[in-house]
């Protein structure tokens, strides 16, 4: 694999994460729509062997802080807090989501959030439960946010999941909300966090949808799934089925979830391709403009009562 530089961000040729193989085509190619932290063209493609999609070239890791500027949605206070609307809508969808499993959880229950962010979710869950012993793990927490966390009981773990040393008491549930899609090794973490589950402790994950409908819309690269250049792997239903049964996990559900971000990021990259990061019309299209968020939820929801795959996705899988 050869290795070449950007202006800003250091990337290298890849294989496919699913099967080992060298062949690709490419599918979409787009720049950071979002934070615009370098000016690089990223390619995504799909595997001729195995159909995967994956960035190629891809950012080494050691250009995390290059990825994930200090104004990144879940390392500020972007979306957190009672007077965030946003954020209160968020944590609330997320807390309902999860609702069902968390409920069947033992009294003293071990929790693990991979890539917690600004630990959002698990303040909720402390106050939903407050006899869960909780884990919040990332590869950054800005000092206010571990403060936080830590001050009401959540154990801090900052590494890359891929280098991260996890507790050897095992948990009996892990969450993993639109992390998988950022990891180098996805097959390899996954392993690990396996290794980290109880007997019959559960995995639920939630990543964009490859086959989602609205990806064909802006398939050229502005779908917001693409997220470049943080999102390394991709998947559909089947292909992120594959992977929880090669890891040794049984899946018992998938569904489709509405999407109504991605369609948001979509919007800003199909304009500014068009017409440059600068554009007013960016502004229209931001994650401030909460009655256009809301619409594109009620468009999903309505997409999946229709039988339409949607551009995000769940799935829930225990250890056998």
């Amino acid at each position: 694999m050869n290795s070449q530089v950007t202006n800003q961000i250091r990337s290298t040729s890849t294989i496919c994460s699913g099967c080992g193989g060298e062949g690709c085509t490419v599918v979409a190619a787009g720049q950071d729509y979002i934070y615009h932290g370098t000016e690089d063209t990223f390619r995504y493609v799909r595997c001729d062997g195995c159909g995967h999609f994956y960035l190629n070239p891809r950012p080494d890791i050691s250009q995390l802080s290059l990825m994930y500027p200090a104004n990144y949605g879940t390392f500020s206070n972007r979306f957190q807090g009672r007077a965030n609307l946003l954020g209160r809508i968020k944590t609330i969808v997320n807390r309902k989501r999860l609702k069902g499993v968390v409920a069947h959880l033992p009294s003293g229950g071990r929790v693990l959030d991979v890539g917690c962010g600004n630990g959002e979710l698990l303040i909720a869950l402390r106050q939903a439960r407050p006899d869960l012993e909780l884990f919040g793990l990332d590869w950054h927490f800005p000092v206010e946010t571990r403060n936080s966390l830590e001050s009401q009981g959540i154990g801090v773990i900052e590494a890359p999941l891929e280098a991260a040393e996890l507790p050897a008491q095992p948990f009996d549930f892990i969450i993993m909300l639109q992390l998988i899609e950022h990891l180098w090794e996805p097959e390899e973490s996954l392993r690990r966090l396996v290794r980290a589950l109880a007997k019959d402790g559960r995995l639920l994950i939630e990543t964009p949808n490859t086959d989602g409908w609205d990806r064909r819309l802006f398939a050229g690269g502005a779908w917001g799934g693409y997220y470049f250049p943080r999102h390394l792997n991709l998947y559909s239903f089947e292909r992120l089925a594959e992977l929880l049964h090669k890891v040794g996990l049984a899946v018992e559900s998938q569904r489709n979830l509405p999407a109504p971000l991605i369609w948001i990021y979509s919007l800003q990259g199909a304009v500014q391709a068009r017409f440059g990061w600068k554009s007013s019309l960016t502004k229209i299209f931001g994650v401030k403009n909460i009655p256009l968020i809301a619409a594109f939820a009620f468009l999903d929801i309505a997409a999946i009562a229709m039988r339409f795959t949607t551009s995000n996705q769940q799935a829930i899988s225990r250890k056998v």
